[in-house]
This record gives structure tokens, C-alpha cells and sequence, in this order.
């Protein structure tokens, strides 16, 4: 039986322990921040992109890495006959699955695809998951088996607590995000089949404590418990550690990840953003 490696993208908040123990190739995103052009994870750190998004007046652009950068990855992988299952972040908000879509036709290399249907450290449990089932010796099939199992058993929220960033990119209207600032709304979303939902609109960070609240309530009634939970931020407020804080009271035998979010998420959110990931334990 050949061998499977597993590759993602930038996007995944996999901890570099993660990456060094299973093996994991990741692609990195590309950024443009004041006429700057980065690779995610690689040319400019997730604290030093925070800084610049801050001082910058414009929006950060991001895109998809080339269908090149893949075929070369995957040829180079694929060169000892290994096969390759390939994870990435949901198609309705990037492109970068489109592209290893487009270079799996190219390569001669043994290539699955996978749209994870999430993002951030939503995908990168996925990913970590399927990459301990390869390591294991697990088939393809078994690990496609792993990747749906576990993807099923996750869910992603987030909160955005400044506007700003969404206003800059054109997602809320200049008229809309003045507005909304000046009501101090936020804005508390889910991901559902691979589309980023907003499930509530409040006044201040009571409407989304609230929000939280219901949501621990969900954690709590999950009937086989809770197996990882998983923070991403774009800085540790009061409010977003006190959220942290609650989540260790509430599931102190969980495995608890905190990961500063990437840039290409980052971009999207604005600072002090954070999301609450967890994996639901199997059955």
C-alpha cells in the first residue's frame, strides 16, 4: 500500500509542532499589505502582518497561490508513487481549492482534493486528523473516511468586533459601517456547509455574550461530549479571554488550542476577531 501525504494551505493555524509530527506540507497564501507582497507563514510573521494591517489605511489583498506552486508540490510528493489527499479552505471564500483542483488534472501524481468546508483551525483539526490516520497506515479511503467523520463532528463561530475591515473591502457599505459604529454593532457569525453566516447583529458585547453563552449551552448537551476545542484570534481583549477563561472552567478535560489567526483571515475580520472551534467526540 502506497503511502499518503497530506498538504494544506496557510489558512489552517496548525501549530508548528502539528506540522513537524505528521508530516504536513502546507501552500502558503499570498498577501499584499502596503504595495508589500508576502507569503502567508513564510516571508512576514502573524504578528508583524497585525501591525501593518493597523497602520495601514487600506484593505490588505490576499489570493490563492499559483496552480504552478501546486503542480510542482505535488509532482515533487507524488515522485515515489506516495498519494496525496490535498485540504483546503471552503470554496465560498477563497479560490486556492479551484487551484488544486486545476493542478490535480496537471500532475501525474495519485491526487484527491478535499474542500474542507471550513477554515482557520476549524480545517487544521481536520487536517491534523487526517494526518494521524496516515501516519497510522491508513488507506485513502480510510483517511477521506477520517477527514468527513471529523468534519461532520465540527463546528466554527466567530465574532467580529470591528467593522472596519469589512467596510474597507466592500462587504458592509461606508454609509451602513458608519452606522453600525456609531450603534456599536457586532457581529456574531457561524459557518454552515461551507458558507459564513451571520446569526446575530447586537448593540456591545452583551448581545454577543449572549451569543457565547448559547453556545457553551450547545457544548455542554453534545451527547458524547466534547473531544478539542480550538481559539483563534486577532487579539486577546478582555472580553475574548474572558470567553477563554469560561471554555477551560466549563471542559478542563478538553484538549484547548489558542492560535493567533492567519493573515489572510485576518484581513477579512480586523483586529481583536476571534473564533470558538470545536470537535464533538465520536461516538
Amino acid at each position: 500500500m502506497s503511502r499518503i501525504i497530506i498538504v494544506t494551505d496557510s489558512t489552517a493555524d496548525l501549530t508548528e509542532q502539528e506540522i513537524q509530527d505528521f508530516n504536513i506540507h502546507v501552500v502558503p497564501l499570498n498577501i499584499t499589505i502596503q504595495e508589500e507582497h508576502y507569503l502567508d507563514g513564510e516571508t512576514i510573521t502573524k504578528e508583524d502582518f497585525k501591525n501593518k494591517m493597523i497602520a495601514s489605511s487600506e484593505l490588505p489583498m490576499t489570493a490563492q497561490p499559483s496552480i504552478g506552486r501546486f503542480v510542482e508540490l505535488y509532482d515533487e510528493l507524488g515522485k515515489d508513487g506516495s498519494e496525496i489527499i490535498s485540504i483546503h479552505l471552503m470554496n465560498s471564500i477563497s479560490g486556492t481549492v479551484n487551484a488544486a483542483r486545476q493542478a490535480a488534472d496537471i500532475t501525474e501524481s495519485t491526487l484527491t482534493v478535499v474542500d474542507s468546508d471550513f477554515t482557520s483551525r476549524s480545517m487544521g483539526i481536520i487536517v491534523r486528523e487526517a494526518a494521524q490516520a496516515a501516519k497510522e497506515g491508513k488507506s485513502a479511503e480510510e483517511v477521506l473516511e477520517v477527514i468527513e467523520s471529523t468534519r461532520q463532528r465540527t463546528k466554527l463561530y466567530l465574532t467580529v468586533l470591528n467593522l472596519d475591515n469589512l467596510i474597507k473591502g466592500g462587504r458592509i457599505s461606508r454609509v451602513m459601517g458608519a452606522f453600525s459604529n456609531l450603534l456599536n454593532i457586532k457581529l456574531f457569525l457561524q459557518v454552515i456547509n461551507g458558507k459564513i453566516e451571520i446569526v446575530q447583529k447586537g448593540r456591545g458585547l452583551k448581545s454577543l455574550q449572549k451569543k457565547y453563552d448559547e453556545v457553551f449551552e450547545e457544548m455542554k448537551a453534545c451527547p458524547n461530549g466534547i473531544q478539542e476545542i480550538g481559539i483563534m484570534h486577532a487579539g486577546l481583549n478582555e472580553f475574548n479571554q474572558s470567553q477563554i477563561d469560561t471554555l477551560r472552567e466549563l471542559f478542563p478535560e478538553a484538549k484547548l488550542t489558542i492560535v493567533m489567526t492567519s493573515p489572510i483571515i485576518m484581513s477579512h475580520t480586523g483586529v481583536d476577531a476571534m473564533a470558538v472551534t470545536y470537535l464533538e467526540k465520536q461516538q
